[in-house]
């Protein structure tokens, strides 16, 4: 590659055909989307900022995992990645569940969970577990690398273009999510509940289905 490129890190046309997949597969309305949307909508933005981070942190683990060819190896081996995807999709059924069963109790024990709630956590553990992360940063990512040239330079600008297209339009996501929420007259908060807790239970037979 030699200093041809961008900064001398990556090809021109690798790096236009690497934005413009992962624009695409962020703009796409898949399980994180959805998730996020429905921690704005539940409980405004400052909820899905928080979920926005837990996803980024998730995602930064995948790409430090994709760049020790772990992501590659787990991608090619049917066992991990099904074990993997089962759990993921355990994990938001069983947010989905908790959210439906809160939306049945009285007021005041919805308002004591939502005190309780960790928008980061529970969006980290299910990125953790997102089959599309684990295809993202496992297969897609290494087919743009130039393998004759230092592969740490073009995985951290892999990484900064995918934490700055990704947060911009995650948030846009957010924000549209929880603008629709406040909408929503107080009165009727019982059956934001319903609805974000029927969101994930839905991503949840997404994953296990897929």
């Amino acid at each position: 590659m030699g200093g041809s490129g961008f900064l001398g890190i990556m090809a021109w046309d690798k790096l236009a055909l690497f934005t413009g997949g992962e624009l695409l597969f962020s703009l796409t309305p898949g399980p994180t989307v959805m998730m996020i949307s429905a921690y704005g909508f539940r409980g405004g933005f400052r909820d899905a900022f928080a979920a926005i981070c837990g996803t980024q942190t998730g995602n930064s683990l995948w790409y430090i995992l994709s760049a020790l060819g772990l992501g590659a190896m787990v991608t090619r081996w049917p066992l991990a990645f099904t074990v993997i995807r089962y759990l993921g999709a355990g994990y938001l059924i069983y947010l989905g569940a908790t959210e439906l069963w809160t939306s049945l109790r009285p007021a005041y024990e919805q308002q004591e969970r939502k005190l309780r709630a960790n928008p980061f956590v529970q969006a980290l553990l299910t990125q953790l577990g997102n089959p599309k992360a684990l295809l993202f940063f496992g297969a897609f990512v290494p087919q743009f690398l130039d393998t004759r040239a230092p592969l740490m330079p073009q995985y951290l600008l892999m990484y900064v273009i995918t934490l700055a297209g990704e947060s911009v339009i995650l948030s846009g996501y957010g924000w549209l999510a929880a603008a629709g929420g406040k909408r929503t007259a107080t009165h009727h908060a019982v059956w934001r509940e319903r609805i974000s807790g029927t969101v994930l239970v839905g991503l949840g037979l997404l994953f296990a289905l897929r």
